[in-house]
C-alpha cells in the first residue's frame, strides 16, 4: 500500500486554492471594487444596434452600445457580458442544460476596449480615462438557443458604480419569423454614391380563400387604397411603429383617402424627401400595382401605407424600410417584405363594417387583431412588397452629401430635371402586367362634393374608370374596371353601407408581352 506523503496533501490544497481563486477572479465588478452597487439613475444606458422588437436573427452580427444618455455623464470604468438561457435537462432536472449565448468581443482596433480573460464573454476597459460610449461586437447564437442577456455594470469612480439593472440589461430572443417578414437592418451612416432607381411592385395577397376569418361579408366590396409613401432621410417617416397616426395617415386608415398624407409627405419634399410615391390601387386585393422611384444617399429609407377598406383604421404598410445595404454601404439589389395588417389606433371597431367610434385618447399603432383566435406564427400576409434595382446613376458629389435634384410639382406626376435640361418622369404605375398613366396627385384643396349625393351622405365625384384589368390573350383583354369614390368628411353610421367602389364588364385590344416580361414603358436607357 503506498503511503501518500506531505508533497501530495501540499499539491491538492494548492489544486483547490486555484480552483477556488480561478471561479473568485471571474468577478465583473469594475476595477476589482470591493464596495457595494448602486441602482441604476437612469444617466447610462446599454443597447444592441440592429434588432427589432428585442428579437436577434441567429448568427447575425450586432453592435453592443454603453452609453450616457446626455451625452456629457462620463464612465471611468465597465463590463459589458451576456448570459445564456438554459433549458431542461431529462435526465437531471435539478440540473438544466446551460445554452449557447454567442460570441462577445471588442471590435476590430478598438483602443478603449478589451476582453476580460478571466470570464467568458465579457469585455472591459482598456485604461480609465472618462468616456461617454463604448462599443462591443456581438455575434448572435445559432438557431434554437432561446434568449441571451446582454447586461453592464459601470463604473464613474473606483467605488462607485451601478448595478446591471434596468437600463443596463436587456434581453434579447430569438426571431423565428420568416426572412420576409423582417426588415433590413437600418443604416444610419450610408456611405454609397450612386443615386438609385427602384421598381415598386404591390402584390396583393388577401382574399376570401387565403383569409376566409379576415375578409369583409360578400355585401361589402374590399379593396386597397391607393399606396402613398416616400424615399426618404432618416429624419422622417410617414409613420412609425409604436407611435400614433399622423392625421394624414388616420384619414387614410379610416377611409382610404390619401389627400392628407400626400400633404404631409410633400411638405418635406426637397429637403427629407426625394419622392413622392404614388401607385393605383390594384383592381383586386390579390391583384398587383407597380411603380417606380428614386433613392439617394441620403434619402435611403422607403415608407408606404394603403388603407383596407372597409375597415374601422386597418391599413397595411411599411415604416424606414432600408435600401442601403447596412454591411456593403450598397444598394441592395432586391428586398422583399410581406405586409400584415396594423391599426392606427384612431378607432375602436371590431369588424370590417364597425360604424364610427373614435379611439380616445388614441393608440400607438399597433398590429390589428381582426381574428384573435388565430396565432400569430399561423397569419399570412395580407400582400407582399419587391423592391427591384433598376438602375445606378453617377453623382460627381460623391464625397459629400449628396445634393438634390430640383423636383418639380407638374400635375398629376412627380419628375426630375435631367442635366440635358429634359423632364424625366419620377413616377409611373402599372396594375398587373399593363402599364398604366401616373395618378394624379391630390391639392391641400377639400374635395369636391358630387352633387348627386344626398346632403346627409355626401360623397366626392366617382373617380375616372381604371384600365380594363384582364389576362391579354391573342391581344385582346376581356375584363372588369374600377372606379372609386370617398366619403366626404367623417360619414354616418347608416352612409357606411353606401358603395365606395363601382365596377363593370371591359373588353380592349393589348399587346402581347415577350416570354419573360418586360420592364415598364417610359423606363430610361443606360446612360
Amino acid at each position: 500500500m503506498d503511503i501518500v506523503g506531505p508533497h501530495v496533501f501540499l499539491c491538492l490544497i494548492l489544486l483547490l486554492k486555484t480552483c477556488f481563486c480561478l471561479y473568485e477572479v471571474c468577478d465583473r465588478r469594475p476595477l476589482g471594487t470591493n464596495t457595494d452597487p448602486l441602482p441604476p439613475d437612469n444617466r447610462f444606458m446599454i443597447d444592441v444596434y440592429g434588432i427589432r422588437d428585442n428579437m436577434y436573427i441567429p448568427k447575425e452580427e450586432y453592435a453592443v452600445r454603453l452609453f450616457s444618455r446626455d451625452g456629457v455623464s462620463s464612465f471611468i470604468a465597465f463590463t459589458i457580458s451576456i448570459r445564456e438561457d438554459t433549458t431542461e435537462n431529462k435526465n437531471n432536472p435539478r440540473k438544466p442544460i446551460l445554452l449557447s449565448p454567442g460570441k462577445l468581443e471588442p471590435l476590430p482596433n478598438s483602443n478603449n476596449t478589451k476582453v476580460l480573460t478571466t470570464c467568458n464573454n465579457t469585455v472591459i476597459q482598456s485604461d480609465i480615462t472618462p468616456k461617454t460610449y463604448v462599443e462591443a461586437k456581438w455575434t448572435a447564437p445559432e438557431k434554437d438557443n432561446k434568449c441571451v442577456t446582454v447586461f453592464a455594470v459601470v463604473a464613474v469612480r473606483p467605488d462607485v458604480w451601478y448595478s446591471f439593472e434596468g437600463p443596463l440589461s436587456q434581453r434579447i430572443c430569438e426571431d423565428r419569423r420568416k426572412a420576409d417578414d423582417m426588415q433590413p437592418m437600418e443604416n444610419y451612416n450610408c456611405q454609397v454614391c450612386e443615386d438609385a432607381r427602384y421598381k415598386l411592385i404591390f402584390e396583393g395577397m388577401w382574399s376570401y380563400n387565403t383569409h376566409p376569418t379576415m375578409y369583409p361579408p360578400a355585401d361589402l366590396v374590399a379593396r386597397f387604397s391607393d399606396v402613398v409613401g416616400a424615399s426618404h432621410s432618416n429624419d422622417f417617416s410617414p409613420f412609425k411603429y409604436n407611435s400614433d397616426a399622423t392625421d394624414g395617415l388616420k384619414l387614410l386608415a379610416e377611409q382610404g383617402n390619401t389627400t392628407n398624407l400626400e400633404v404631409e409627405i410633400y411638405q418635406r419634399l426637397g429637403t427629407d424627401v426625394r419622392t413622392v410615391i404614388k401607385a393605383r390601387a390594384p383592381p383586386r386585393t390579390n391583384m398587383k400595382t407597380i411603380s417606380t422611384f428614386r433613392a439617394s444617399r441620403k434619402h435611403h429609407m422607403v415608407s408606404l401605407a394603403t388603407a383596407i377598406v372597409p375597415s374601422p383604421d386597418w391599413f397595411l404598410g411599411v415604416a424606414n424600410l432600408e435600401l442601403c445595404d447596412a454591411k456593403t454601404h450598397e444598394w441592395a439589389n432586391n428586398v422583399i417584405f410581406n405586409l400584415y395588417p396594423m391599426d392606427a389606433g384612431t378607432d375602436s371597431g371590431k369588424k370590417f363594417d364597425s360604424s364610427n367610434e373614435a379611439t380616445a385618447p388614441p393608440q400607438p399603432i399597433s398590429t390589428a387583431k381582426i381574428d384573435a383566435n388565430i396565432p400569430k406564427e399561423q397569419l399570412k400576409p395580407f400582400a407582399r412588397l419587391v423592391f427591384q434595382l433598376i438602375r445606378t446613376y453617377y453623382n460627381p458629389n460623391c464625397t459629400e452629401d449628396p445634393g438634390l435634384t430640383e423636383e418639380s410639382g407638374g400635375e398629376g406626376e412627380n419628375s426630375e430635371r435631367t442635366e440635358d435640361g429634359s423632364e424625366e418622369t419620377e413616377e409611373t404605375n402599372k396594375v398587373e402586367y399593363r402599364p398604366s398613366p401616373t395618378t394624379s396627385t391630390t391639392s391641400e384643396e377639400p374635395p369636391s362634393v358630387d352633387p348627386e349625393s344626398s346632403p346627409e351622405c355626401p360623397m366626392t365625384p366617382w373617380e375616372e374608370w381604371q384600365e380594363c384589368a384582364g389576362e391579354c390573350i391573342d391581344n385582346k383583354v376581356n375584363g372588369y374596371q374600377i372606379r372609386f369614390r370617398n366619403h366626404v368628411g367623417d360619414p354616418a353610421p347608416e352612409c357606411l353601407k353606401m358603395p365606395l367602389t363601382d365596377m363593370q364588364n371591359c373588353e380592349e385590344e393589348c399587346e402581347e408581352e415577350p416570354a419573360g416580361g418586360e420592364e415598364e414603358e417610359g423606363e430610361e436607357e443606360e446612360e
